[in-house]
């Protein structure tokens, strides 16, 4: 039995899984890395499959004993008793992450595809961020280092070189993606990349103990984001010594249905029509 209790954030990217990490953590008993994801750590010795949907055999001895030691290693610097941690990618491969670290408390947290659209098609848009990308390298395993010092260097070279709008890539990568990249504009590539991480953590998720799992859902977070905020460290039976209403202080509801304000109507139909089958699966309404 360990000292500390491994808390996995599964969500798609733009789905409000920084901002709950942040709010978390900012409570004295969690802790988390100093970056935004650890994507090259869950990687570790799979770096070359080609897509972030990494299949549950994957999950070799090997490659547990490297991560479980990645997450102890945050346990020893901060000694808090939940180790929080995020990576998008994850909504991919939920069934991998369990497999690798069975004794974690996942919290789910889903947000309507429709809104995660027009913001994931700005960070698609984003130019470099050196800093940002230098604190990432900080947690790529040693032997790995120069594959993805090629990989975000490669990335951000070819927008600047050939005046790209979009990245080479932006977050999870799904199966298929690369085709889509190519034939897809970008508000439909952003839809598929939200419906695929939505429909993987639907199925996936059968597979672990109901007593494991915490559903958040977004637009019911930020409504009333002290209620679920203590409704989560009920989940995880702790009683926080922290100011819960300063943690949340800071959140907002202005950003819930922005796709209606950032979308024509025709291109609000076609989204509805990309996404309808999965968020109706998430109880999602349809106008």
């Amino acid at each position: 039995m360990s000292n500390y209790t491994p808390v996995i954030i599964i969500g798609a990217g733009r789905s409000g899984t920084n901002m709950l990490r942040d709010i978390l953590t900012s409570l004295p008993e969690f802790d988390t890395w100093d970056c935004d994801e650890i994507n090259p750590i869950w990687r570790y010795g799979n770096k070359n499959y080609p897509t972030d949907e990494l299949p549950e055999h994957l999950a070799s001895k090997r490659i547990k004993k490297y991560i479980n030691k990645r997450f102890l290693r945050r346990y020893k610097k901060s000694h808090a008793p939940f180790i929080v941690e995020k990576t998008c990618a994850n909504s991919l491969r939920l069934n991998f992450v369990h497999q690798v670290i069975p004794d974690a408390k996942f919290i789910i947290i889903n947000r309507d595809g429709r809104d995660v659209v027009p913001s994931a098609m700005k960070r698609w848009n984003s130019s470099f961020d050196l800093k940002y990308t230098l604190k990432k390298l900080r947690y790529v395993p040693l032997q790995d280092l120069f594959y993805y010092v090629w990989k975000f260097g490669y990335n951000r070279l070819k927008k600047m070189v050939t005046k790209e709008e979009s990245l080479s890539f932006w977050g999870p990568i799904y199966k298929g993606i690369d085709k889509d990249v190519v034939n897809l504009p970008l508000l439909d590539l952003c839809a598929h990349q939200w419906m695929h991480c939505a429909e993987n953590t639907i199925i996936h998720r059968q597979q672990i103990e109901t007593s494991k799992i915490l559903d958040i859902r977004y637009e019911d977070f930020v409504m009333n984001p002290q209620k679920n905020l203590e409704e989560i460290l009920k989940f995880l039976k702790v009683e926080s010594k922290g100011d819960l209403q300063k943690a949340v202080s800071k959140v907002s509801i202005k950003s819930v249905g922005n796709y209606k304000k950032e979308f024509s109507q025709e291109e609000q139909v076609h989204l509805n029509k990309i996404l309808k089958p999965t968020l109706e699966k998430l109880n999602y309404n349809i106008d």
